[in-house]
């Protein structure tokens, strides 16, 4: 007889744990695979990201007077740790080192003094912002990537549509729409040719319930794919949280099992070094922590999961967004408070990789806010609204569906061949 145990404790039954009937959850996830394949990846950097000093308008020398100890070397300076040039006066913090092909390709586009439109200092009012999608409004109960899926349609063919790599929810997520958080994917699997899953099969098999028989063997075959799906043997992610968590999104993408969402958070780096809240010595050079740390396992496993793809790469785009950017201008720690605008990333085949946003003229006291802050000049929802539209095939009518109190233009990105 199979025990309740039993279940638990084979891979893709964990999804009963998470209160989800693994049978009807995987219901038809195969006839996915020749709908749309389009997946739009969302990760959140935790605790407010530095935009200028991912992405720095190295010969701007007011900004230099106002960030001593935050500038880089210039590239080409012949100096050790020098920013990589990105072209029109930027520089790319070398931590971002495993980015830059992918922006000399084309496929990396960087949107600087982004943000939102509220001007809270709170890490926790601020992911609320972002992930609700509704900027000062805390009676949002859902989450705006909950909100897309649901405008999309119901779609019992993709049981899988929207899934996060983390150990719970993330408020983007919350909703009507069913996703799935969960921290590993061998959480989805089922042994496969284990005496569990032969004891599944028959189990299923002798129900009257010609449904759930048919369930059950869709269930399997989707078993099966993930089973069978690896990420590439060179792909080299780094044996991160976040680093496994883009290789099991890379891994869902492969297994076409109808996935359309999905969502990761980076918050720090290798042994939990480094972190994107650098308020003191954020540019440590010894990668214990600070800004360093976290951007190389960041981008490393960015750079792992784009390779990872492959050819399924056409169809997916990768959006970041964090709480916050910092100050512009340093602290007596030589890092950076909590600040306003930042700068997002999208990464895709289609999308016109390049520096977009705009920047003050002048990094001075008076053209910051409060004298201190990048002031944001495009919404965050506008870039969200455009991936929404380019990946889901969300109207633009829709936009306020999605986006509860947006009534801005998208921010756009399409390439050529979208």
């Amino acid at each position: 007889m199979l025990t309740r145990r039993a279940l638990l404790h084979t891979g893709g039954m964990m999804a009963f744990a998470a209160g989800v009937a693994a049978p009807m959850f995987f219901s038809r996830a195969a006839q996915a695979a020749t709908r749309n394949r389009k997946v739009l990846v969302v990760v959140y950097q935790r605790f407010g990201m530095d935009g200028l000093i991912a992405v720095t308008p190295y010969a701007n020398e007011s900004l230099r007077k106002l960030r001593p100890d935050l500038m880089l070397p210039a590239p080409d300076s012949g100096k050790d740790n020098a920013l990589i040039d990105l072209g029109e006066g930027y520089g790319l913090n070398p931590s971002l080192a495993a980015l830059a092909p992918l922006y000399k390709e084309g496929s990396l586009a960087f949107i600087q003094a982004a943000g939102s439109p509220h001007n809270t200092r709170s890490h926790l009012d601020a992911a609320q912002w972002w992930e609700s999608g509704t900027p000062g409004n805390k009676a949002t109960a859902d989450g705006w990537l909950n909100r897309a899926v649901l405008a999309v349609g119901v779609d019992e063919a993709r049981p899988l549509r929207a899934v996060a790599l983390t150990a719970e929810t993330p408020r983007a997520l919350y909703g009507q729409h069913p996703s799935v958080a969960i921290t590993e994917l061998k959480q989805l699997r089922l042994v496969q040719d284990s005496a569990s899953l032969r004891a599944l099969r028959e189990l299923y098999a002798s129900s009257g319930n010609v449904q759930m028989r048919q369930a059950a063997e869709q269930s399997m075959a989707v078993a099966a794919a993930l089973a069978a799906t690896r990420p590439s043997d060179n792909a080299g992610y780094p044996q991160t949280a976040f680093g496994s968590s883009l290789r099991d999104i890379a891994t869902l993408i492969k297994a076409e099992v109808g996935l359309q969402v999905a969502f990761a958070e980076s918050r720090n780096g290798t042994d939990g070094r480094g972190s994107w809240d650098t308020h003191v010595n954020a540019l440590d050079a010894s990668y214990q922590f600070g800004f360093p740390a976290i951007a190389q396992d960041f981008s490393k496993s960015l750079a792992a999961f784009w390779q990872d793809l492959g050819n399924r790469s056409e169809d997916v785009v990768l959006v970041t967004h964090t709480d916050f950017g910092r100050n512009v201008v340093q602290n007596d720690s030589k890092g950076c408070d909590h600040g306003r605008a930042t700068t997002m990333m999208v990464l895709g085949r289609n999308i016109r990789g390049d520096i977009h946003g705009r920047l003050p003229e002048r990094f001075e006291r008076e053209a910051l806010e409060d004298q201190m802050d990048l002031p944001v000049t495009t919404d965050f929802r506008a870039v969200l609204a455009e991936l929404a539209g380019l990946q889901l095939g969300i109207r633009t009518e829709q936009d306020a569906q999605v986006f509860p109190g947006f009534n801005g233009r998208r921010f756009s990105l399409a390439g050529s061949q979208t």
